[in-house]
């Protein structure tokens, strides 16, 4: 018998399949119940998976990933090369992961900083959402061992990544402060995405020489990279939402000027029998029209499929029932009282 071909293994397989081990290794250790040091080992697998992911790109681009002496480059660089060189990741993107590898550094190399959970919880979404999509696009054939939902549970009000920014941008000149140092750590990994020809990290003393440097009652935060990463980047906030079967939730995320309102997500529960409690022919009688007017109207004013107007309700493994609002009627009396000319046996042109 002939000898099976041998599969051809591709140059990053082992880098792609340890980063992606790597991965849900930081997902485990962040969904640990009351882990010691959970926080800093999610941190460090998160930016071991990464380095190796990052180098698997550069390496099916034909990249180097070893610098002149031959050794490898750092999961710094070979992270901002994704932005810079093969443009494969957004600035925001790239300082989300700067900020989990300067927090890994300082786990390894430091006492690890007490930071808020928001804030690792932000980097951590941010950071894997990021992985998937480019394990989706550029390594598909890996794509089933990261593609899952992973558990993990809330009970604690939570607030914001940039809240809490926030509030370690009010120790910024206070220099001896912890939270200080907190804040030196995240802002140096946003300053070393910016340029791909930064080689290292500002040292702690320039970064506390240039707030020094500035007038006492200048706003400080104006002239922090990590500032305007905050005013880039989405927030994220987990929100667990309970609905009876039957019945559909819709989370609600409005745009507010009120700084302490941003910290709020509304969840608006829905009752498909109060929001939408007509059907076509309880329409019909109410407009004293036949049901085929009303629906051919509903269809010309572009009214099904939109949410203030109209619903789809299951009523069984394969059957539904449309239902309507009473937007949706006051809307058809309104139309028909100005447009009373109107006929379904027309010809028209829809709106």
């Amino acid at each position: 018998m002939a000898q099976k071909k041998r599969q051809r293994i591709m140059k990053y397989h082992y880098h792609i399949e340890t980063s992606i081990n790597a991965a849900k290794l930081s997902i485990e250790m962040f969904n640990r119940v009351d882990g010691i040091h959970s926080d800093q080992a999610s941190i460090i697998f998160n930016a071991q998976a990464w380095e190796l992911l990052a180098k698997a790109l550069l390496i099916k681009n034909n990249k180097k990933i070893s610098e002149d002496d031959g050794k490898s480059i750092t999961a710094e660089k070979a992270v901002s090369r994704l932005e810079h060189v093969l443009k494969i990741i957004s600035r925001e993107e790239n300082q989300t992961i700067q900020q989990v590898i300067s927090l890994r550094n300082e786990a390894l190399h430091n006492v690890y900083p007490n930071l808020d959970q928001e804030i690792i919880i932000h980097l951590i979404y941010y950071s894997l959402k990021t992985f998937h999509r480019l394990v989706a696009s550029e390594f598909k054939a890996y794509l089933p061992r990261i593609n899952k939902n992973y558990l993990s549970v809330s009970f604690k009000e939570h607030t914001f990544y940039s809240h809490r920014l926030n509030k370690l941008l009010a120790y910024s000149k206070k220099y001896s402060s912890d939270k200080n140092r907190m804040l030196y750590i995240l802002d140096r990994a946003c300053k070393f995405a910016e340029d791909l020809k930064t080689t290292s990290y500002v040292t702690y003393d320039s970064w506390l020489k240039n707030i020094k440097s500035k007038p006492k009652k200048s706003r400080i935060a104006m002239h922090l990279p990590v500032y305007n990463y905050t005013n880039n980047q989405e927030n994220v906030r987990f929100v667990p939402v309970e609905i009876k079967k039957g019945y559909k939730a819709e989370v609600l995320v409005e745009k507010t000027k009120k700084t302490n309102e941003a910290v709020s997500v509304l969840v608006r529960k829905s009752d498909p029998e109060k929001d939408y409690p007509h059907l076509i022919s309880e329409l019909a009688t109410t407009l004293t029209k036949t049901p085929y007017y009303v629906r051919r109207l509903m269809e010309y004013l572009n009214m099904k499929g939109n949410k203030e107007y109209h619903t789809t309700i299951k009523t069984g493994k394969t059957s539904t029932t449309q239902k309507y609002s009473d937007k949706a009627l006051s809307y058809l009396q309104e139309y028909i009282k100005k447009n009373t000319e109107w006929s379904p046996y027309k010809k028209v042109v829809k709106l």
